[in-house]
């Protein structure tokens, strides 16, 4: 697994229109744990009638070289987040 060294973020939309709640992340690892966290949060709320059923949106930036965030690409392992997440951090 080859790691970004770009900066990274999570990005989370809690209600969809809205502006994202954003983390700061030190690598992929610690993106996807938060990711997960923030879902399992989603879910705890939903099932337990805190919330009601609506969209949201959990993502993963990068800060790219011309300091704006994109969509994450690894180009080393020529992997989107989605790509990167099912090969080298969801349990197999």
């Amino acid at each position: 697994m080859r790691k970004l060294k770009n900066k990274l973020q999570v990005w989370h939309f809690a209600q969809v229109p809205c502006e994202p709640f954003r983390v700061d992340v030190k690598d992929e690892i610690e993106a996807k744990k938060i990711m997960d966290t923030l879902a399992q949060q989603h879910l705890f709320l939903y099932k337990n009638n805190i919330i009601p059923d609506y969209s949201n949106c959990i993502s993963v930036e990068m800060l790219d070289v011309d300091d704006e965030w994109v969509d994450y690409y690894n180009e080393e392992e020529m992997m989107d987040w989605e790509e990167f997440e099912k090969e080298y951090l969801e349990s197999k």
